[in-house]
């Protein structure tokens, strides 16, 4: 199914932030999603662990989750009207409510800037850019988070559904975040390496509801569009969420994008590849 098909399901951003929303949702992490969407609290625990450490992909996963940021849209462009408007999604333009939460992840940096990958509907342009925060290390309680602002759009693609923009950061935070992008482009060789014929499975790092982080587990396809499909639970929030398929053969980055569900069982799609990023490291 086509991304840009109108009744393939919602996009999963989050409106306002309560810590209630965990409790609140339908999805309930506690009990139907207990195996497959745990905390970043008790990952190193979970048997999504467990199956990341048998197919030598801990690192990279650990690698994602320091990469992996809460975003807050605290503005947005009107700019919206034009591609809602036409598109018959799930919501209107003026059911936009501010602020707007989502995942992204950090991708590249430079001495003084840092790239964040995330969904075109979490942040929609240059002017929503400039009015949104990024949480770096927002995992729980016990740890001190990062909040970096964001400065403008550096590349981006509408139909794909996806953004690519640039924040601030201080410099003595450089140091921490280029060690964790070699830990993913280490990890990504273990990717590669992962030839799962059958039973392919991804798994997503993200902020559901813009709390602390998450990771899900889930099976995956890669249709004939080049759009993953998945059974990896996600919830509003976890938009632009970074996307591990393990046993699919991609060249790009894909991030999360929307879900629907069918016969009772939440299906997840994925934004298109998004190229400038491989994953392919020629292995």
């Amino acid at each position: 199914m086509a991304h840009n098909d109108p009744n393939f399901g919602r996009y999963d951003i989050q409106y306002f932030n309560s810590k209630d929303n965990n409790k609140k949702c339908k999805k309930d992490h506690g009990s139907c999603h207990e195996q497959a969407f745990v905390s970043i609290s008790d990952f190193s625990t979970s048997t999504i662990a467990k199956f990341c450490e048998e197919r030598k992909l801990l690192e990279l996963v650990e690698a994602i989750i320091k990469l992996t940021v809460r975003i807050t849209v605290k503005h947005a462009s009107l700019e919206r009207r034009e591609i809602i408007s036409k598109s018959n999604q799930c919501y209107k333009y003026n059911d936009i409510r501010i602020p707007i939460y989502g995942s992204g992840t950090v991708l590249e940096l430079s001495e003084s800037q840092v790239h964040v990958l995330t969904a075109k509907h979490v942040v929609f342009n240059s002017e929503e850019s400039k009015n949104t925060e990024c949480w770096l290390y927002f995992d729980g309680n016990s740890c001190k988070e990062i909040i970096i602002k964001g400065l403008s759009e550096s590349d981006s693609n509408k139909k794909k559904d996806w953004c690519d923009f640039t924040c601030k950061i201080d410099e003595k935070e450089i140091e921490k975040l280029q060690q964790s992008l070699r830990e993913y482009e280490q990890g990504l060789e273990n990717l590669n390496r992962n030839k799962m014929k059958r039973h392919k499975k991804c798994i997503i790092v993200s902020h559901p509801h813009g709390c602390y982080k998450y990771v899900s587990m889930g099976s995956c396809e890669l249709d004939k569009h080049g759009y993953l499909t998945y059974e990896a639970p996600t919830c509003r929030g976890s938009s632009g969420g970074y996307i591990i398929p393990i046993g699919c053969r991609t060249e790009g980055v894909f991030i999360h994008s929307g879900s629907r569900e069918v016969e009772g069982v939440s299906i997840g799609q994925s934004s298109g590849e998004v190229e400038q990023y491989r994953t392919d490291t020629g292995q």
